[in-house]
């Protein structure tokens, strides 16, 4: 049996009409699928955002905020068992089709599991070209008075070597098809029918990973796309890309000019709508193929996002729900429905990827294989964390460190226990001060899994103590190959 392997980042669990949670939003390929696949409607973020989760599917094990084997924002290690490694010594021909550029930009390394990859440009801090006309790409795009209050001029930093060097990307994306999100799934098409022989044998079949980085910021898509969601007069659905700006998305006074909350919300389901149209190219292409009977996908994001939530727009660093909260599907070419209850984290795809190639996860992995679990023979999870990579609450006590989730409340988990926050699931309103007894309980089981997990016992000292105890700094520290620099640091200016 073949495995197909979708990664889409920043795709939120509840904009997805199969979800039944917004009826508004338009994906009728992933309905399609989802109709038709074992749907986890618990599933949850472990290691945030975009290179710790990946390399807590890649290896089966927990990363942040647990500190595991390796740091998960550092490059894939080469001396641990990988899941398409894994697969590829058991006979399958692995691929990696991917536009997530942070899987290879700076020597991240994703690539080296695999038999072959191929790296789909213009997304995000890829940076393929350069050219002398360093100002002239933000005044090119289409800019709309509700963004008149973020400066024309954006200053030196980040943000504005990010936007040149998307600009530049992008500098000659005329059609639909030039669009990095149609060129991956139109890649992945071109894989299944460059191999549809292959996959219709019982030997030598393939593991396809395909990595979708959209439907991440910046939130720009077709204009007939955006007027979907925003048909307000005189609008011709043009997107400015700073719109994911900090002040845009955390603007000091917790409010928003008038239209703006809105118009980003459309952006964003405008997006998701263009990566579903998209990805219906791929199932055509199974269809077409016939792979939709020798092949199992399993479907999921690394990550949600905020919309207007919090004041504010985009990931945060404390995780809550909207962030955690993922898509997971199984879809069996043998046929099977439904949906499930159970928690599930990104180490029970990892064992689930595995088994479906009909291999046993190595000694040490930690997670469940979910086609186990749902037919009631399978170990389950009661609770999931869920921790990002921020530095600074390593020296604030007050500041959360991770997320503990069940089904009914999730909690963000801080060094003292008057400054956790508590939630009940669906809802943005801190009820801690409320109901104490709920705080003190899942604080206590958060950090009795956290310990479970293999965090830092010096760092679980100074957690379990509120605070108060010397913090050794030494227990999360940044550590990896020594003069290496993130991947946000290599992209220029001029």
């Amino acid at each position: 049996m073949n495995v197909l392997f979708i990664v889409m980042d920043t795709l939120r669990y509840d904009y997805i009409r199969a979800h039944g949670k917004n009826d508004w939003i338009d994906t009728p390929n992933l309905d399609r699928l989802a109709a038709e696949s074992l749907i986890f409607d618990h599933a949850y973020a472990a290691s945030y955002p975009t290179i710790p989760h990946r390399t807590d599917v890649m290896t089966g094990e927990y990363a942040w905020p647990y500190r595991g084997p390796f740091h998960p924002w550092m490059p894939l290690p080469f001396d641990v068992p990988t899941v398409p490694r894994l697969l590829q010594q058991a006979g399958y021909a692995t691929q990696l089709i991917h536009d997530t550029p942070h899987m290879v930009n700076g020597g991240h390394a994703f690539d080296a599991p695999f038999s072959a990859w191929t790296f789909v440009r213009g997304a995000e801090v890829d940076r393929p070209w350069i050219d002398d006309r360093a100002l002239e790409p933000l005044a090119a795009w289409a800019h709309d008075p509700l963004f008149d209050y973020v400066d024309a001029d954006v200053p030196p930093g980040p943000t504005r070597r990010m936007l040149l060097t998307y600009a530049r990307a992008n500098r000659q994306r005329q059609r639909p098809e030039d669009w990095n999100a149609a060129q991956l799934f139109l890649k992945g098409a071109e894989f299944l029918r460059d191999n549809a022989s292959r996959g219709q044998r019982r030997e030598g079949s393939f593991f396809l990973w395909l990595d979708c980085f959209d439907p991440h910021e910046p939130w720009d898509t077709p204009p007939e796309f955006v007027k979907r969601y925003d048909a307000s007069p005189g609008y011709e659905g043009q997107v400015d890309p700073r719109s994911h700006l900090p002040a845009v998305r955390n603007p000091k006074e917790g409010t928003f000019p008038a239209g703006v909350s809105e118009r980003l919300t459309a952006f964003y389901a405008a997006k998701v709508t263009w990566v579903d149209h998209w990805f219906g190219r791929l199932l055509e292409a199974l269809q077409e193929t016939g792979l939709d009977r020798t092949t199992a996908i399993v479907l999921t994001a690394d990550h949600g996002t905020n919309l207007g939530e919090r004041g504010g727009f985009g990931k945060t660093g404390t995780v809550n729900e909207q962030e955690a909260h993922v898509p997971l599907w199984i879809h069996l070419p043998k046929g099977g429905s439904g949906r499930y209850e159970m928690i599930v984290q990104p180490q029970d795809i990892s064992t689930t990827l595995l088994a479906l190639g009909g291999i046993e996860a190595p000694p040490g992995w930690v997670g469940h294989n979910l086609l186990d679990a749902v037919t009631q023979d399978g170990a389950r999870r009661q609770v999931a964390l869920s921790g990002s990579g921020v530095p600074h609450w390593r020296v604030d006590p007050n500041t959360p460190v991770f997320t503990i989730f069940d089904r009914e409340w999730y909690l963000n988990v801080a060094a003292n226990p008057e400054a956790c926050r508590l939630f009940r699931m669906g809802s943005v309103e801190d009820v801690a001060v409320a109901h104490p007894d709920v705080v003190g309980r899942l604080r206590e089981i958060a950090l009795n899994e956290a310990a479970r997990r293999g965090t830092d016992p010096k760092l679980m000292g100074w957690l379990r103590s509120g605070g108060a105890s010397p913090f050794a700094q030494e227990a999360a520290q940044w550590f990896g190959p020594q003069h290496w620099r993130q991947y946000w640091e290599w992209v220029y200016e001029e």
